[in-house]
């Protein structure tokens, strides 16, 4: 414990004395002897206290021990009480026999094997927080996922967390999960309004900064991890609830994963000795429940002692998983989630040389490019993501209103258009171009973005028909209101092909 915990009345120190079984008088005396005796007893030996969980320089540190060689003691130190979720139940043959073997094959369960190996490489790799999540009907086998991943490190009852919580709430967590996977099933249970701000906070890395007594700013906490999710609904369903957009950046750090594997087993794909996909399910989750844990250990023991000769095996596969299921000229976006992706597949081939896993060679590396595919299917293999929203919105207005709220601009009846957006008018080749007022344009057409990144954009794609000055949009004469300016849009807005969304 921190000797600051000593001053004040000392009362989390009696408390948890008590609770591991010290017999404490009552009387006040009694407590400050307690207090005074453990602060003035000679201390002899000397230990490094460590306040965050994970990696410290070559050694790794969990709650109850340090996995490496250190000149000196370490131990993990915090101010605040942690409930340990790192729990140890049979042997890592045990496990690779049995929930090893029974997910090989299912790359949904590989891929979320994998995802549990890796947080312990993405400080070695250099590679940012983020997450995935598998997006499923109920009772389609995403939470068995979870439980198979969070046998690695401990009892899935007790080592799975739920998304129902508050951003400051899930700030603690990520601190206690620092350098490991943090798992959190259901996430229809957290508030739409905040789901958004802890897709990003657990992402960037970064909790909030607050102030102190005297307000001062004070030292923020942080962390390194990758998050596993699951539930019914995408992070975009859910925030679309109650009118809100999705942002890019929201989207890559919750990568959407469909778990249905389309073999008519929900995410199971194969069976092995299993009479039925209800039957794999119940036994991997027995298997969970008796084998966990000690093939974590079993990892990081195997990750310290090879950290140096892991660095290259990394940077290597990591450019070899892009190459295979990366197309050229992709956004920076992609990339970046195939990175995450990358190393999922990494951790598992590393943890099947250590003999951990049990699987086939390159097992890890086919269930990440199965499950990268199905993240790129729905997210869109091509272009920004930002700029597939700004089209698609666009496109959706004058699907939406291009006849209800454009006039002719030759004859114009200005009595009767109702809410004008502007006018249309028809080119010597049939071809009908429209006419947006410049306030309709900012206010409605680029509702939620940058008006300058709209324009660029749209400018880019051949949408805007620029005026003769050079500028974008342009000056024409309507009768009856005379010279206004306005954004000019041709037919491509109904022609081009867009990448879904």
């Amino acid at each position: 414990m921190p000797l600051s915990l000593l001053q004040g009345d000392a009362s989390d120190v009696r408390r948890e004395l008590a609770r591991l079984g010290l017999s404490i008088a009552p009387s006040r005396v009694a407590r400050d002897l307690l207090t005074t005796y453990i602060q003035v007893f000679p201390v002899e030996e000397r230990a490094r206290c460590v306040e965050k969980l994970g990696w410290y320089q070559d050694v790794f540190i969990t709650a109850d021990k340090c996995i490496g060689n250190s000149q000196e003691l370490m131990v993990f130190q915090n101010n605040n009480a942690i409930e340990p979720a790192l729990s140890v139940s049979g042997t890592v043959d045990q496990w690779r026999h049995s929930i090893g073997r029974l997910a090989a094959g299912n790359s949904r369960f590989v891929f979320s094997l994998s995802c549990a190996f890796a947080p312990a490489l993405a400080a070695i790799a250099g590679e940012d927080s983020g997450g995935f999540h598998l997006r499923g009907s109920s009772s389609c086998g995403k939470s068995t996922a979870l439980k198979l991943a969070a046998s690695v490190w401990g009892k899935p009852s007790s080592y799975t967390r739920l998304w129902r919580a508050t951003a400051n709430g899930l700030e603690g967590l990520a601190t206690l999960h620092n350098d490991g996977l943090l798992i959190l099933d259901e996430l229809s249970q957290i508030d739409p309004k905040e789901a958004g701000e802890a897709a990003y906070l657990l992402a960037n890395g970064q909790g909030k900064t607050r102030a102190s007594r005297r307000g001062l700013a004070r030292q923020s906490t942080n962390w390194s991890l990758l998050f596993l999710s699951a539930g019914e609904e995408s992070l975009t369903s859910l925030m679309a609830r109650i009118g809100q957009r999705t942002n890019a950046g929201q989207e890559i750090c919750l990568a959407d994963i469909e778990a249905d594997a389309e073999c008519k087993m929900g995410i199971i794909e194969k069976l092995h000795e299993q009479v039925s996909p209800a039957a794999m399910v119940l036994a991997l989750k027995d298997y969970a429940n008796r084998y966990h844990g000690a093939v974590g250990l079993a990892w990081l023991e195997a990750v310290v002692k090879n950290r140096s000769n892991i660095i290259k095996i990394l940077a290597d596969s990591t450019a070899q998983f892009v190459d295979e299921n990366v197309l050229k000229d992709v956004s920076g976006q992609v990339i970046r989630v195939a990175r995450r992706f990358a190393l999922a597949a990494a951790a598992g081939e590393l943890a099947t040389s250590y003999g951990l896993t049990g699987w086939k060679e390159r097992e890890a590396v086919n269930a990440a490019s199965s499950c990268f595919k199905a993240w790129l299917e729905s997210f869109g293999s091509t272009g920004n993501r930002e700029e597939r929203a700004i089209l698609s919105q666009v496109r959706g207005f004058f699907q939406a209103h291009g006849a209800s709220r454009f006039d002719n601009i030759t004859n114009p009846n200005h009595d009767r258009i109702h809410n004008r957006a502007g006018f249309y008018r028809v080119r010597f080749d049939d071809e009908r171009e429209h006419l947006v007022l410049t306030e309709i344009y900012r206010k409605e057409l680029c509702k939620g973005f940058d008006p300058k990144m709209v324009t660029r954009v749209l400018m880019e794609k051949g949408w805007l028909v620029p005026g003769n000055d050079g500028k974008s949009s342009q000056k024409p004469r309507v009768k009856g209101l005379g010279t206004i300016r306005c954004y000019v849009f041709n037919a491509r807005v109904w022609d081009d092909e867009l990448c879904p969304l």
